[in-house]
């Protein structure tokens, strides 16, 4: 059994950053990155629950890159901290 996070999860958590960024943009506030991981994380349970370890697979890498994506953001973007109602 292999531990730790293989290469090959980063680079496919990449290209699917990527991916999420060219075609959708930035999150606009918290609440719509919340909605996306929210519904990431209903498709990684279905997955689970139907047993296909390549669909659980994909879908905790979307799962990561959604939450990814929101910390990211979370530093340094002026409009989306407002949007999202950070103080500081």
């Amino acid at each position: 059994m292999k531990t730790g996070i293989n290469g090959d999860v980063i680079d496919d958590m990449l290209k699917v950053a990527r991916m999420a960024e060219e075609t959708y943009g930035p999150y606009t506030s918290t609440h719509e990155a919340l909605g996306v991981i929210a519904e990431e994380i209903w498709e990684l349970t279905q997955a689970i629950r139907l047993g296909y370890s390549e669909s659980v697979r994909q879908e905790a890498i979307d799962v990561a890159v959604a939450a990814l994506r929101l910390a990211r953001q979370c530093r340094g973007f002026e409009s989306f901290d407002k949007r999202s109602g950070f103080n500081d």
